[in-house]
């Protein structure tokens, strides 16, 4: 089971080693919340929900399954720049705290979705940005007719967590 293989790892890692590390694990409810919420405030990718008494098997099943797995997706706002000639996405930019464009890379626009244009606000679902990169997994949503061009600014973006290099 997941908590016999866990077992097993606490006993054999004494410590935390530079290239093996043991993830955190809670296990009341209120362990849950706690490790939830600090994840999500720490910019975390997101939690996993394992049953404890399942055996392992390998691969993934397509759905369902002893696990489940919880992203921390954010949403911003975005204009798209250019409509891109190859592939059926778009070139997206936020704007900086001096109103220069800021590229956040591109998103794909699915067949059941009108292409956006050129200027047109557009509501993406995303896991993080990388800093002075791109928007990572992102989801167009739809089109924003609300908002104006300047509420697509930078300081929206959620950044990808930092990590410490070995």
């Amino acid at each position: 089971t997941y908590l016999r293989r866990l077992e097993v790892l606490r006993n054999t890692l004494s410590v935390d080693g530079d290239y093996l590390k043991l993830v955190p694990t809670a296990f009341s409810t209120e362990e849950k919340r706690f490790l939830y919420n600090r994840l999500r405030d720490e910019n975390a990718e997101g939690i996993v929900f394992k049953d404890l008494r399942a055996k392992y098997t390998p691969g993934r099943p397509n759905s369902g399954g002893s696990q489940l797995k919880f992203k921390f997706c954010a949403s911003a706002s975005c204009v798209v720049l250019n409509v891109n000639k190859t592939k059926r996405s778009v070139s997206l930019v936020v704007f900086d705290e001096n109103d220069k464009p800021i590229e956040v890379g591109n998103v794909t626009v699915y067949p059941n979705m009108s292409i956006p244009q050129p200027g047109t606000i557009v509501e993406i679902k995303y896991l993080y940005y990388y800093k002075d990169g791109s928007l990572f997994q992102p989801v167009l949503l739809g089109v924003r007719d609300d908002l104006h061009s300047s509420d697509c600014n930078l300081s929206q973006l959620k950044l990808k967590q930092e990590t410490e290099e070995a």
